[in-house]
């Protein structure tokens, strides 16, 4: 039997996930924009840029927690 890697998504997280939460943060943020853009009230946008942000905060908050999970309980 071939010997797998093991906790292939751990390590695909801690990997990019900074990366992962700018581009959520960014994407939320767009569509707030967008959507005030396209016929919505400014507010959209406001909501948008601080859903965008707190979403950004939350996903590297989780990346940390990750990342003491795994120094903790991984082999290395």
């Amino acid at each position: 039997m071939a010997d797998t890697d093991p906790y292939p998504t751990i390590k695909y997280f801690l990997r990019n996930g900074n990366m992962l939460a700018w581009a959520a943060g960014l994407l939320i943020a767009a569509y707030g924009v967008w959507g005030a853009f396209s016929g919505g009230s400014w507010i959209c946008a406001v909501a948008g840029i601080g859903i965008g942000w707190f979403a950004y905060m939350v996903m590297r908050c989780l990346r940390e927690v990750l990342a003491l999970v795994a120094d903790t309980l991984m082999p290395q």
